[in-house]
């Protein structure tokens, strides 16, 4: 009885064509099966037969009747009675079959076999999976040599007493072989109601790819109007692939977007283009819209590595009125990047071009054409303790429409650093020298730059920090206190810089970490003078399995002289104040969570920026954050803000979801949003409203609240799970639509 093999060996195709609708549900339950299942051995490659009875004719026919087990490798066949023709070799059972394997269950009212043409069949089929969600049935399922034939077939990922969804089909065809399944004549069922029909629809039941139709979508919005979108996969070869996306829009008309992705050993990258001739809702002389984005990485060699990574938008609205797949809507700069590094044993080495797209009525910022980079890979030990490092840099800047159109820069940096450093205590000392040589071309000759101007500033640093650590006990438990105490002392003489143009330089923020920084903005185009004593501690508790619990740092830059300011320089580059910072970080009772930051102008008796956000996250389904922000000058703008948001269950399937932030400064509301979510076992189904400030790039810098308008929107988003993309359908992901996303607790667990 050899040929048995061809009774099962066709079932696991089945298991694989629902494995790739990705059914897996958080609420699943596991179904009971035989204990003999797990007695099951994959390498026996004989066919058991078991029964209570067993009438043989002529030693031609066999009758098994009485709870009949046929055992082959990994599968289990049980029926009521099983008959057995050796001269014709077949096998019939009927009266309640069950076929097991270690993933699926069918049951079935007839099953046949006919083993000389390895071919199988169970007529009044039904299937369930074992080791996730997906069940379904069929009025008749065949299985021949590497085929699968199920006929008025059903697929779902509900419950047995959940029929919410079903793919409905009359016929699908599964070749083992080619990897792909058909389906004829589909229609997708809501409580038995149809939603839409398909002809024809194909799907994987392994991992090989295929070209054809994917899954459509709809959506509507004010902007859009009515949208539906139709991909097409184009699987060119095992390594790259295209995808064409016709989109339609009631408001603005059709567009194509495409996606080309490719992979070989040394390169991936990805080439997407999204193309509209022609704007309904724009003027006739608007022109074409489009998105361009190449994402490319190279490791050519274990040391040589090149990286690409540009986006280029046909008008500065493109994002905040279309949308995209590849850039969030409210991005104001698109990056521009392509770098090409070694990584020597003795030297690294980066070859950069660097421009950012600037979106809206903003001034356009300089473009890094090119800029090489050189440092040392490894310090070198000169004298015992003490080590010689360098850095050095080439840029050229280029900016049409800035006073300084061209610039050329050159940067020197050797430095000796004498390190100590031991578990308890940590001391460094640097001395360094900073030479940075210019040539600039300026638009005006009335530009005070200079054509050429060279600036050498040497830099000391001392910087010491202390670990201590002791144990407490609070009410019983015992813990781990720690005391960070660190001193750094920075000298850094001046220099005027009135005559070097800012081409990559701005003001870093001064929080805690800021605070021992060595210069005070990015870039090299200005160094700020320091003579200075920055003076901070770190207090952090765990508890007795290393959680922390509680985190406290303070800072401040104390000047020994008193920093003069650069001839012309604005506030917003002002280093001169002495800043004192604070962090503030708490796990104070179970799911309760605070944290804080300050940073605080002592000279001028200020705030210059703060936050604080309580939290209470009991699980995802529950939970609230209550938050506030300052910052004295954004843009030259005063920015304060209230926020609130969360979630909470209205019951086990319903979740209510909330969020509303205000401007402080301005009095009135910029965001809110209310919404419900009904989530089942196997869909679910959310409604929102929205009410959020509308900001045009268009406009004049500066008329921001005179131009500024509300935009309320409804949406409605439904998922099938197990079938399609359901990503992106958690709580948190229907907080984050907003304005102000939301942002959890900083995880307070090393």
């Amino acid at each position: 009885m050899k040929h048995g093999l061809a009774v099962v060996f066709l079932f696991p195709i089945f298991n694989a064509t629902v494995a790739q609708a990705e059914a897996v549900s958080a609420c699943y339950v596991p179904l009971a099966v035989p204990a003999e299942l797990s007695q099951l051995d994959v390498n026996d490659p004989a066919i058991r037969i078991a029964s209570d009875h067993a009438d043989m004719e002529a030693n031609l026919r066999t009758r098994f009747s009485g709870q009949v087990e046929i055992r082959y490798r990994d599968t289990l066949l049980l029926a009521p009675q099983a008959n057995f023709d050796r001269d014709k070799q077949t096998i019939n059972a009927d009266g309640g079959i069950q076929y097991y394997n270690q993933s699926v269950q069918v049951q079935g009212a007839q099953f046949s076999a006919d083993l000389l043409n390895n071919a199988a069949r169970l007529d009044q089929a039904s299937y369930h999976f074992l080791t996730q969600a997906g069940r379904g049935d069929a009025k008749r399922l065949t299985a021949g040599d590497q085929q699968l034939l199920l006929e008025n077939a059903l697929f779902t990922t509900c419950p047995q007493s959940d029929n919410s969804w079903g793919l409905h089909a009359t016929k699908i065809n599964i070749e083992a072989g080619e990897g792909w399944g058909e389906a004829h004549h589909a229609v997708f069922k809501i409580k038995d109601i149809p939603v839409f029909y398909l002809p024809y629809l194909t799907f994987p039941v392994t991992e090989q790819r295929r070209s054809g139709v994917l899954l459509p979508k709809f959506g509507s919005s004010q902007k859009l109007g009515a949208e539906f979108e139709l991909p097409y996969y184009f699987n060119l070869a095992p390594n790259y692939d295209l995808t064409l996306t016709p989109r339609y829009m009631s408001k603005r008309g059709a567009q194509l977007k495409s996606a080309f992705r490719y992979l070989t050993e040394q390169h991936q990258g990805t080439l997407q283009l999204e193309y509209l001739n022609s704007d309904n809702d724009k003027p006739d002389n608007f022109g074409q819209r489009y998105l361009a984005h190449i994402s490319h990485v190279s490791d050519f060699t274990e040391q040589w590595r090149g990286f690409i990574d540009l986006t280029d938008v046909s008008d500065d609205a493109y994002l905040s009125e279309l949308g995209s797949d590849y850039n969030n809507q409210s991005d104001t700069q698109l990056l521009r990047e392509a770098n090409l590094s070694y990584y020597g044993e003795q030297v690294h080495s980066q070859l950069r071009m660097q421009g950012f797209e600037i979106l809206g009525n903003y001034n356009k910022a300089y473009s890094t054409l090119p800029e090489l980079s050189l440092a040392s890979a490894q310090p070198l030990s000169l004298l015992p303790g003490i080590n010689f490092d360098w850095q050095a840099q080439y840029a050229h800047f280029r900016n049409d429409q800035a006073d300084i159109r061209d610039a050329d820069r050159i940067h020197l940096e050797p430095k000796l650093v004498a390190p100590f450093i031991t578990p308890a205590f940590e001391l460094t000392a640097e001395a360094s020298l900073l030479y940075t040589y210019y040539q600039q071309d300026a638009a005006d000759d009335n530009t005070a730059v200079a054509s050429s101007v060279s600036r050498t500033i040497p830099k000391v640093r001392l910087h010491s920090k202390l670990n201590l650590e002791r144990e407490y006990d609070w009410f019983g438990e015992t813990g781990l206190q720690t005391f960070e105490p660190q001193l750094q002392y920075l000298y850094i003489p001046y220099r005027d810089q009135s005559a070097i143009g800012l081409y990559d330089t701005a003001r870093l923020q001064d929080d805690y970490y800021g605070l021992f920084r060595q210069n005070r903005y990015s870039g090299l185009d200005r160094i700020n003078q320091a003579n200075q004593l920055t003076v901070g501690w770190t207090s952090r508790f765990y508890d007795n399995i290393d959680n922390e619990l509680f985190r406290f740092s303070l800072g401040q830059i104390f000047f020994l002289d008193t920093p003069v300011i650069q001839p012309g320089e604005t506030d917003d580059l002002s280093p001169a104040e002495s800043m004192l910072a604070a962090e503030l970080i708490w796990h104070w009772f179970r799911k309760w969570y605070f944290s804080s930051a300050v940073q605080y102008d002592i000279d001028n008796d200020q705030v210059i920026k703060s936050s604080a956000s309580l939290d209470y996250r009991a699980s995802d389904k529950s939970l609230f954050q209550l938050n506030h922000r300052y910052s004295r000058a954004v843009s030259g703008v005063e920015i304060q803000q209230l926020g609130m948001l969360g979630t909470m269950p209205v019951s086990e399937q319903w979740q209510l979801v909330a969020s509303y932030y205000r401007d402080l400064t301005n009095h009135r509301m910029i965001d809110a949003s209310i919404g419900m979510q009904y989530e089942s076992c196997c869909w679910a189904v959310r409604l929102i409203a929205k009410r959020q400030l509308l900001t045009d790039l268009e406009l004049p810098v500066g008329n921001f609240n005179d131009y500024s308008r509300l935009d309320t929107s409804i949406g409605v988003q439904f998922v099938l799970k197990g079938f399609g993309d359901s990503a992106g359908f958690g709580v948190t992901d229907m907080l984050s639509n907003g304005i102000f996303s939301y942002r959890r607790p900083f995880l307070l667990t090393n």
